[in-house]
This record gives structure tokens, sequence and C-alpha cells, in this order.
């Protein structure tokens, strides 16, 4: 079932957002549908979480990657509600009026998406990031019991802006305009504060810093070349004086080890990679030379140069979810993991352990704690929070990282970094790994030739590295225990900021060469794991004999928590049952029962509805609601106000508006206009939907 016209997001009044963190967990114990039993609070004995990310610090290294979750600041309140620290926020560009398809998600097996960049405009945008900014320090002050257990470094977080696709466009003073506003969002947050309730006092009065972020990571999809991609990289860094992440794409790896792993190793033989994104992508060789160059010339400037893995990969839609005029789709989830973990093994060897590196691809519960244990700062998901439990499966991530470092008495994520390769048998020293490290030598010291010939090679079976016998592969991220790390002054694994004395340290050249030991056991564990190959993969959620209706369903909450942008919600319906009759009216007033009796009720002391103006019809929740029909098509959908309501046409939705005693409902079904009104003083209703007009 596709949309007539593309829905579009409507970003809620400040007022609103505000006035519904304070009171909806008074009065529902949630936040925007998030319980609070689900909300991030680490307990007494949590190990030390934190790194740093170009300098600064995180409580954790987790978040939601740059997409559905960090596009609306509701989205960001939610993400470090329930434990995200460093949040990639949705990837902007120029060109700012996409037309989407609709639906444009489907998560049914692995991941499946047609959305590339930003459904606002770029001044929306920048309005929704500092919005969200503000919400996450109302936060921890609106609620005391949060405030205090995020009051040391748990609570620390950061935003990394995105950006895209080309030099032009970022250039541009569109795009360049939104960078300078990031890093200095003052009057846009005056502007805010002055829509602050004055009710809430506290919230209006709340000092927060007014730079938003110090970091961009520039997404390369769409057919950057490598000569436009170090010229981006060279204005954001020398002109504008912002660290720079560049994001990585799958084809990177090379057509003949990136097709082994889909089809010969995991078994996806149904998906046929666009031929074009293996012309149209950076090649691994000049990835590794434009490394070597950028981290030279961000050092110069007393900046970070860093790489992300990984874009998403472009497949030839062979699905009937999208429309069928739609030729190319981004895979994620399980495959896009083992994949991404090849590529960033190879280029990690390739240029050494000192470049940071961030992660996210196919990233859940499971592997978090292993890609943490790589040095990934940061490690961020986008498909598996799409999935039933939403935003909360990211406390299952950190449930699992507490499980892996108690495993190996780790206090500090260097130390856990250390101990796993203890665990996994990194040898004492390692001479290549030391050269690689040698400042004088700088990463990617190979032979430019040798590198080449290596990518080109499939990946042998026998060299794929297995545990030890005394050694099972990890479950849920955990190791058996280990000896304690070496002591010495500790750093992260990117080599960026001390820790306190005295709280287990480690070296920091330990460090590195551990994360490089564990990149390599970490990417072959995930090509041998059942978990990420077609056959587990395969089954699509379940449904049963039933379809939705208005005011009926099973209520089973799944769409809640599923909708990134906290669209779908339950109101109270009280229990009724009764019977009526449908009434004739003739043009000349005569009226005449018609067929008979039936009965309407509601046996549910709950139903689901759905505000549009945070919907854009994306159609996750109709993956994994049990019913048939898709809560966003059958469910009623409330408008924040006219404006939206009269923009959504030909839509079906609703609207309420009061003016003194008048309350009215007005709506569009199947297509006609109805109003409900009610007059308090004259006890009254009023039904008109155009054709007759009924006064009760």
């Amino acid at each position: 079932l596709y949309s007539v016209a593309m829905a579009e997001l409507v970003p809620a009044p400040f007022s609103d957002l505000v006035t519904r963190l304070y009171l909806e967990p008074q009065r529902n114990d949630a936040l925007f549908e998030l319980p609070r039993r689900k909300w991030y609070l680490p307990p007494d004995d949590e190990p030390d979480f934190s790194v740093r990310f170009c300098g600064r610090r995180a409580g954790n290294p987790s978040g939601p990657a740059a997409g559905p979750h960090t596009q609306m600041a509701q989205n960001l309140l939610l993400s470090y509600a329930a434990g995200a620290r460093i949040l990639e926020l949705k990837t902007v560009q120029v060109l700012d009026e996409l037309d989407i398809p609709r639906p444009c998600i489907d998560m049914a097996s692995v991941g499946y998406n047609v959305e590339w960049s930003q459904e606002l405009r770029i001044e929306q945008s920048l309005r929704e990031y500092v919005a969200g900014w503000y919400l996450i320090h109302i936060f921890r002050h609106a609620h005391p019991a949060v405030g205090d257990r995020l009051a040391g470094p748990a609570g620390d977080f950061l935003f990394d802006i995105s950006v895209g696709y080309d030099l032009k466009g970022i250039r541009s003073e569109k795009v360049t305009g939104f960078l300078r506003q990031m890093r200095d969002a003052g009057p846009i947050i005056d502007t805010l504060r002055a829509e602050v309730p004055r009710r809430f006092k506290a919230a209006r009065e709340l000092e927060l810093p007014t730079c938003l972020a110090g970091s961009i990571t520039l997404s390369t999809f769409h057919g950057c070349p490598a000569d436009e991609i170090q010229a981006i990289c060279e204005y954001l860094i020398g002109e504008l004086d912002f660290d720079v992440i560049v994001k990585m794409n799958p084809p990177t790896l090379g057509r003949e080890r990136l097709e082994h792993l889909l089809y010969d190793v995991l078994g996806y033989h149904e998906l046929r990679v666009n031929p074009q994104a293996y012309q149209s992508v950076i090649g691994f060789d000049d990835a590794v030379a434009l490394c070597r160059h950028l981290t030279r010339f961000a050092a110069e400037r007393g900046r970070v140069a860093g790489f992300k893995f990984s874009n998403t990969l472009e497949v030839l839609n062979h699905r009937d979810r999208f429309p069928s005029d739609q030729k190319v789709m981004y895979l994620s989830g399980q495959p896009l993991h083992v994949i991404t973990m090849a590529l960033t093994d190879a280029f990690r060897q390739a240029v050494g352990p000192d470049v940071p590196i961030s992660f996210s691809a196919g990233i859940d519960a499971h592997n978090f704690p292993l890609a943490v244990a790589c040095g990934f700062v940061p490690v961020t998901a986008c498909s598996d929070l799409l999935r039933p439990g939403g935003y909360a499966r990211l406390g299952s991530y950190l449930a699992a990282l507490r499980k892996a470092m108690q495993q190996v008495g780790a206090r500090t994520i260097e130390e856990y970094i250390v101990r796993a390769a203890e665990t996994w048998g990194m040898p004492e020293s390692d001479e290549a790994t030391e050269r690689r490290s040698d400042g004088g030598k700088g990463a990617g010291s190979r032979d430019k030739g040798q590198g080449a010939r290596e990518m080109r090679k499939p990946f042998p079976h026998s060299h794929v590295p297995t545990f030890p016998p005394s050694h099972e592969p990890p479950a849920g991220g955990g190791w058996p225990p280990s000896q304690p790390g070496a002591a010495g002054p500790q750093q992260t694994a990117q080599g960026r900021g001390t820790r306190d004395e005295g709280r287990g340290a480690v070296g920091a050249d330990a460090v590195r060469r551990a994360a490089l030991h564990n990149t390599s056991i970490v990417a072959a564990l995930a090509r041998q794991d059942p978990r990420y190959r077609a056959d587990a993969n395969r089954r699509e959620p379940r449904k049963i004999d039933s379809h939705l209706t208005v005011f009926d369903c099973i209520t089973c909450d799944k769409c809640l928590p599923v909708c990134p942008n906290a669209a779908n919600f339950t109101y109270p319906t009280p229990k009724v049952a009764f019977e009526y009759h449908d009434l004739r009216i003739e043009p000349d007033g005569s009226w005449s029962w018609t067929g008979p009796a039936r009965r309407f009720a509601i046996e549910r002391e709950r139903q689901i509805a759905c505000y549009a103006d945070f919907c854009n019809e994306c159609g996750n929740c109709d993956t994994f609601c049990p019913e048939y029909g898709g809560p966003y098509i059958e469910k009623p959908s409330f408008h924040g106000g006219r404006a939206s309501f009269e923009r959504a046409a030909p839509r079906d939705g609703f609207y309420v508006e009061r003016a003194g005693s008048i309350e009215r409902i007005a709506g569009r079904l199947r297509g006609r206009f109805c109003v409900l009104q009610r007059d308090a003083g004259a006890g009254t209703l009023t039904l008109d939907d155009g054709c007759v007009r009924v006064t009760f």
C-alpha cells in the first residue's frame, strides 16, 4: 500500500516537547512512550564505560547511528534516556527537499531501506538538533533520580554531525551556515528558552553549553571520489576547524572478497549488489592513501581525522515492500556486519592501530561487546533499534558489555580491550604491530602494491583464526577470566586523554596493539558465526488471522517502540457495547431505519493511535504488528493543528482545537471532511459531514 504523496515530518513546538518531558512521566510513568523502567540508570557497581571521541569524553561508546533515530528532537531525548552517549545526527545535505518512497523501511528479515538523507529542511534539522540538546539537559535536571545517577562520567554525552555528499554542497552557505551554528547555537537556544512554558521555571533558567559538536562524520555515499573526499575534509578541518571522520562504503573491500562473503560464506544468494556501487566507490588503496594524508593534515592543525565503517550496501530491489520503480535499496543488519568487519580489519591492518575507527553495521547486544573490544568509538546501531523494544534495546548492549568486562576482571574500557586480547592469545610482542605503531613510519607504511594484491584474494578458510580448545567463542560478548593487564599510564584505544590514577591503568601502546589484534579475531568470529548467515535470517514476523480496525486491536504495543519518532501512542477507552440501526434520510426530509440492528463494542481499556506529525509512513510498525492492515494506515491519525492537517491532504486524519466554550474535532474520513463540535455553553453537539448536519 503506497501513499498518494510523501508523508512529511512536522517538528513539534518546543513548548509541547518540554511539557511532555515533565508531565508524561508523572501521568504515564513513561517518556514519549518509553517506560521509566527502560530508562538507563547505571547500577552502583557499573564499570567505567567512559571513552573519548575526538578528544571529548562520553559516558559510554554506544548510540544511534545517523538515521531515523536522530533526526527529530524527541528521538535524541529517547536515545539518551535509553543509554546512548554518542549520538550521530542524521546526515544533512544541500538538497533538503527529497522525494522518498513510502514505505521506506523493510525490517522483516535483515534490513533494507530507501532513504539516504534528512527528511527535514536544513533549518528544521538545525532546530531539532538544538531542541534535542536542550531536552537532554532538561531531562537530567527535571527528574532527580536520573540526574543524581548521571552526575558523573556516565551522563556525559556528545553529538556528532553528519554531512554529505559533495564539496560544492558542503561549501554552500546553506550547509556551512548550519555547521557554524552547530558550533555556536546560543541564539537558537535563547529562542527555545523563550518558548519554555513559564511554569517550568527551572528549564527556562537552565544554563547549557552552546557548542553542540566539534566533529563531523562525512558520508561518502553516492559516488564521492577520493580527490573530492580529500578536498571536503581539508575544508572541514582546515577552514572550519572540525575533527572529521570519513564514512567508508562496503564495496571498498573489492567485489571478489565482498561477494565471497555474501554468497559463499553467508549464503545470501537472493541478493545482487548494485554493479554501479563497485565503480563509484573509493578503492581500497586510495582509501589507505587518503588515510595517510588526512591523518597528517589533521595532526598538523591540532585536529583528528578518523574513519567510520560503514555505510549500507547497495543491492537491487528484489522484494515487494518498496515501489517497483525503486531499482536499488540499501542493505543493513546481519550480513552487513560480517562484510564491514572484514573491511575494517583489512583497513586497520593496512593503516595501523593509531587511526581512530568508529563502527556501525549490524550492531546488537550480542556483538556490541566484541566491537568495543576492538577499540571502536563510537559503536552505533540502527537496524537493531528498529526491532521490537526500540530504543530500550540499548540497555541490553550495556548489560552485555558489563558482563563481558566482569568476566575478564576489567574496570575500564582500556583494561577490557587488553584483557580480551590476552584471552584471545595476543603474544607478548608483535614486531609487525610495533612497526605500524611507529610514529616515524606513519600509518599504512606497507607496500601499496602488496595491499592491492592481498585485497584481491578471497578469504582462505585455513586462515580464519579459531579459539583454542580451552576457549569457546563468546556468547553474548563474554570471555573466560584472564590475567590482569599491565600497569602503567592509561589512555584510550585511540590514544587521547588520560584517566585518574589508581583505577587499574594499562599502557597506551598495549591498548593499541590489543585493539588491532582483537579486530582480526572479531572479524573472523563474525565469519564463523551462523547467526549472521542467510538460513538464520529468513523468518519474518508472524501475523495472526486478524485485521486491525480503528477501535480494536490486540494492543500488544509492539508498534510503539519500533517507531523511531514516537508517533504511535496509547489512549484510554471506556468499555462500551451497544446496538444501533442505520438511518436513511431522503431529500424531502423523510427518514427510515435500514437493515437489521448492528452491534458496536470496545472491549479493551486502551487503544492505539498515531500522532501524524511524527509519522513519515516508513511502514516499520506494519512490519511488526501481528495483525494485518498497518497501524499507520488503520489507526486514527491526529495532527498537531490545522496547518499540518491541511498540508497532509488528501490523507485521512484529525485535529482538535478549542476556542472559549467551543471544542471541535475535525477530520477527513475516506477523503470527506467532517466536523464534530461541542458547545459547552449551549449543551449541544453538532456533526457536519458536508452533506448532512445533525445537532444533538
